[in-house]
């Protein structure tokens, strides 16, 4: 017979399978071909360009913060194609994952009861880590920096001048740097009415201050703080990932509840050990507020439970002997009475079924990044492109415009992309809101900008009324609409079968 700590191993190897099987599942973001494009360039050139080549209507300096990441993300391509792009997103969550494992392991937690806390920043963040982009750089450097503050908590205080690399590094991988920042900030302003030494307060507000300080080490300096200070806020309701919780459906809402009564539970224990740590108090209160205003922070907010409140939720989860959480002994007539061979042959059973079922499906996923095609245009836009050698100035759906800069660059140059405040003005911007959603103003519009073509979702009314303005479809397919100025010399394109399509496609 199996050994129960056997079982145990295997059934813990088959939940990793699982873990790794959806951390391999990879759908490619809008932004992702610019990512890998901005990366090479930056290689190619050992520089980063203050103008951009890729707009026409790109009208201030391009402040690229997220540089080192895209450098790494196109060494990732480079070496593997979009399996190397997996693998990257792959190391970064074992990265914040290792965080959380050194945080549950310094906290004395024993490791019968890691697997449901891992498995709730795992669910936690799969939203979004389903996706290889620079935030993934920021979910990994969080949670450190929380085992960081943890560790000074537990005593260690030289551990926060751990936050100084920590933050220099961030600041050039991805503005969620702030996140880090404003956590600092939170945590040195609790610990002045928490019950800690005058000693603790200056050394934690002296760490803050050289961290955040040390995100001036940036090809930009100031300007870094200035850009991310004008264009970072709760106002981007245009972006899905910025949504309100409530706004993104009932799976998000779920979610977010699910990470919301674990903060409550963790919160009700310490209380009642009398141990709740007022700064780890105010940081998790902070992103319970802000991911649910944010979307995109409900990773942070998960992450954030788990590190800081660890061990006050696994003292809440009950033991495999009962939900008292009290082990009481056992009569050797008991333990004989509900001892079976069929309970081990079926975990047996039931390990390597799961392991062998997610150990192949891991190896499917991490053969491609996926692209979506309710997300993209279908394409045969980019092969009629190729063909026809098209060239000029392209009036682009926002979503759509980096995957045009891969396929089209350098013959066309696009209107609009996905680097949004990076290049463009806040006038460019909504020019384009109205462009898409105002149809009436489409003839001024198009006169400033003076396309040569124009390319958008199917079901925009205004790309019907270009029609009738006398703009001719060279490609007409369910999801887009290409026109040009005069098509009479092409032929209209077909929307061919296509079966499953991997970055970078078309």
């Amino acid at each position: 017979m199996l050994k129960p700590a056997y079982t145990r191993a295997l059934l813990r190897l088959a939940l990793a399978a699982i873990a790794l099987a959806v951390f391999a599942h990879t759908r490619a973001d809008p932004d992702l071909w610019g990512h890998v494009r901005f990366g090479h360039d930056i290689v190619a050139s050992h520089d980063l360009r203050p103008i951009d080549p890729y707009s026409f209507t790109s009208d201030r300096p391009w402040v690229n913060h997220e540089w080192l990441a895209e450098t790494m993300m196109y060494g990732a391509y480079a070496l593997g194609g979009g399996t190397g792009l997996i693998v990257l997103k792959i190391v970064l969550l074992l990265v914040m994952l290792g965080a959380v494992a050194a945080t549950l392991r310094a906290e004395g937690i024993p490791v019968s009861r890691w697997d449901r806390l891992i498995a709730l920043v795992v669910i936690g963040t799969v939203a979004q880590a389903n996706h290889v982009r620079p935030q993934l750089f920021s979910l990994a450097l969080f949670a450190w920096l929380l085992a960081t503050l943890g560790a000074a908590a537990r005593g260690r205080r030289l551990a926060l001048l751990l936050a100084v690399p920590i933050l220099t590094v961030w600041a050039n991988v991805h503005g969620g740097w702030i996140v880090g920042a404003v956590t600092l900030a939170v945590w040195a302003g609790a610990g002045l009415i928490d019950q800690i030494s005058w000693r603790e307060r200056l050394i934690t507000g002296a760490a803050a201050l050289a961290a955040v300080a040390a995100t001036l080490i940036n090809p930009y300096g100031w300007n870094l703080w200035t850009f991310l200070h004008e264009t970072v806020g709760f106002g981007r309701t245009d972006i899905t990932d910025w949504q309100p919780v409530f706004r993104m459906g009932v799976a998000f809402v779920l979610l977010w509840a699910m990470v919301g009564v674990a903060m409550i539970v963790a919160v009700d224990t310490a209380i009642r050990r009398q141990s709740l740590d007022m700064r780890s108090l105010a940081v998790v209160s902070m992103f319970a507020v802000a991911s649910f205003r944010v979307n995109r922070l409900l990773a942070f907010f998960a992450i954030s439970v788990v590190v800081l409140m660890g061990r006050h939720l696994a003292a809440a989860i009950p033991t495999l002997r009962g939900r008292t959480g009290v082990n009481a002994p056992r009569s050797r007539t008991d333990v004989n009475a509900h001892r079976s061979r069929l309970g081990p042959a079926a975990a047996l059973a039931i390990g390597c079924a799961v392991l062998m079922a997610a150990g192949m499906a891991a190896a499917r996923n991490a053969t491609c990044v996926r692209i979506e095609a309710s997300m993209l245009p279908e394409p045969e836009v980019a092969l009629l492109v190729s063909e026809r050698h098209l060239q000029g100035r392209i009036l682009t759906w926002f979503d759509w415009g980096e995957y045009a800069i891969w396929h089209f660059a350098p013959g066309m140059s696009v209107s609009m992309d996905g680097r949004r405040e990076t290049v463009y003005s806040d006038a460019v911007l909504q020019q384009h809101e109205r462009f898409y959603f105002a149809p009436a103003e489409r003839h001024a519009i198009v006169a400033a900008l003076r396309p040569d073509y124009i390319w958008l979702p199917s079901e925009l009314e205004v790309g019907r009324l270009l029609q009738a303005d006398g703009w001719s479809p060279i490609f007409n397919g369910n999801r887009s609409v290409l026109l040009a100025r005069d098509g009479t010399h092409l032929e209209i394109g077909q929307t061919g079968e296509a079966g499953r399509r991997c970055f970078p496609g078309p």
